[in-house]
């Protein structure tokens, strides 16, 4: 009978540092500030954390304001880039979403 030997490798993954999005502090309260949701119609889900994002904004004295993103190129895109333009000199913060 003849044996053959094997090698058994426990490969372990260097996990590289997590990164995350930098934080920002208005350094004030947000009573009475006017706040940019900028909102995909597209994305499902973003729309329902809109809402969810409005209710805790109002509760805390803010004013959403929604900015409904359009297409992205072309004519409509250049639309859509003035009204974006417009809207974030509107508010005093905003909130964006991940990848939107």
């Amino acid at each position: 009978m003849t044996y053959e030997q094997i090698s058994i490798r426990n490969p372990v993954a260097t996990f590289r540092a997590k990164e995350a999005a930098p934080i920002f502090n208005l350094n004030r309260p947000i009573k009475g500030l006017k706040v940019g949701i900028r909102n995909d119609p597209f994305w499902r889900s973003w729309l329902q954390i809109t809402d969810v994002w409005c209710e805790l904004l109002v509760k805390d004295g803010a004013v959403p304001v929604i900015m409904r993103i359009g297409e992205h190129v072309g004519e409509e895109g250049k639309k859509t880039k003035e009204a974006v333009t417009a809207w974030a000199n509107e508010v005093d913060c905003a909130v964006v979403g991940l990848a939107n």
